[in-house]
């Protein structure tokens, strides 16, 4: 089967979310790649390829590099019209499948990971928790928070701590983290609000919701 007809037989199989979400960003990936594009998952997409239960999504937020010589834009829209997706506004769209490119370059550290028969690059989990613990303490997302705790549930000893400490020293947002590890640790539900308390309580000693 050529790319699309592998599209459209993820689209319409009975796979669960995570899975078939997994295979169609890969059949996309690939697809870039062999324009000349190079993509990364990142986003809540990534959260939901690290860890399934802690998050799911329809939406795919891509970080797409392009060779040099490519037309970044030419090729792009080659790739998802091929692939039988239609322009709204930012999202490239097909059925409950929405697609964005935030971004051009990718800085952060990625992994590899092996969605038969094509690799798929994805942001590393630490980048991803980072990303909602800083969202948690600036933006005052209670979800961010509730969210970052699934996954520091899911990850468990697979988390590289430094790495994740490396991420959150540069946005200030360690104390963040620590009243999440803490409440994530302990046998208090971690709901709306309880959540929000721990969030009251940050900005009550020092924290902030500006950056």
């Amino acid at each position: 089967m050529d790319l699309r007809e592998m599209l459209d037989a993820v689209i319409a199989s009975d796979s669960d979310h995570a899975t078939r979400l997994a295979k169609s960003a890969a059949i996309v990936c690939e697809a870039l790649r062999r324009e000349g594009l190079e993509a990364t998952v990142v986003g809540g997409a990534a959260i939901e390829f690290h860890a399934p239960d802690a998050y799911s999504t329809s939406d795919l937020d891509l970080v797409v590099s392009g060779r040099f010589g490519v037309d970044w834009t030419a090729a792009q829209t080659r790739t998802f019209q091929a692939l039988g997706f239609i322009r709204n506004a930012r999202h490239w769209v097909r059925d409950d499948l929405y697609v964005e490119i935030p971004g051009r370059t990718m800085s952060d550290p990625v992994v590899v990971m092996r969605i038969e028969p094509f690799p798929l690059r994805v942001v590393a989990k630490e980048v991803v928790l980072a990303d909602r613990i800083v969202g948690f303490k600036y933006w005052g997302v209670i979800d961010y928070g509730i969210q970052a705790i699934a996954m520091l549930d899911a990850f468990g000893t697979e988390l590289d701590e430094q790495a994740l400490r490396h991420q959150l020293k540069r946005e200030q947002a360690e104390d963040a983290y620590e009243r999440l590890r803490r409440l994530s640790e302990s046998d208090e539900p971690a709901d709306t609000e309880r959540v929000a308390r721990e969030l009251e309580e940050l900005r009550g000693r020092g924290g902030t919701n500006e950056r």
